[in-house]
């Protein structure tokens, strides 16, 4: 009992950085951040940070963490009255596009969290690799290596979120592609574009209230 009391702790502490972290993120950016800041939000000593983090960008890096595991759960309780291995990727697909290309939280963070790199918004691969196993099993899916197939799966839901992005690409590009992967899993182009046209079911998002802390300083 003990152990799990402080485990339960630990969780809460760490959700507690995580969220300031975030919140003070949206309030200022990241350049006029402390981790003496984000401790004092979260209303625990300073030392307490490095329990779990070592540097800001580590806690920001937690917070993307956090909003791909929202993401995932959000999502989930659609996926499991899917019974079409085609459609449950068609909607996983359109799901991801669109949090990617039109959540402002995720992309408001993104911006002023000041990370290096390409944080791009994706299924998780062994996920998307697991329905594609999922098709393949139930012969929806002809393909002849699933593991080759999720990498260009991912590959091209990257590649079109940074197109769109950079506006290099049209957001026509997120049905276009949804469509040429389903038909790379073998599926008929009618079939497809039906899949791809059908309205995207309801996606219930957990209660957390963040619109207070979206406050960009210009």
């Amino acid at each position: 009992m003990e152990a799990s009391g402080f485990h339960d702790k630990r969780l809460r502490t760490r959700k507690a950085l995580v969220l300031a972290a975030r919140d003070l993120v949206y309030a200022r950016g990241h350049e006029k951040i402390s981790i003496q800041d984000i401790t004092e939000r979260a209303e625990v000593g300073t030392g307490t940070f490095y329990n779990y983090f070592r540097t800001k960008q580590q806690v920001f890096e937690a917070v993307l963490d956090d909003f791909r595991e929202s993401f995932a759960r959000d999502l989930e309780e659609v996926r499991k009255k899917l019974k079409d291995p085609a459609m449950t990727v068609a909607v996983t697909l359109k799901y991801y596009f669109h949090q990617a290309q039109d959540n402002d939280s995720w992309n408001t963070f993104v911006t002023y969290s000041g990370l290096s790199g390409e944080h791009v918004l994706h299924q998780e691969e062994q996920q998307c690799l697991s329905d594609i196993q999922r098709g393949v099993r139930a012969g929806r899916f002809k393909v002849d290596d699933a593991f080759f197939t999720q990498s260009l799966v991912t590959g091209m839901v990257r590649h079109t979120n940074l197109g769109i992005s950079k506006g290099v690409l049209g957001r026509s590009a997120m049905e276009n592609t949804t469509r040429y992967i389903l038909r790379m899993l073998g599926l008929p182009d009618v079939v497809a574009k039906a899949l791809v046209q059908s309205p995207l079911p309801p996606v219930q998002a957990q209660k957390e209230n963040v619109s207070s802390s979206l406050r960009i300083v210009r």
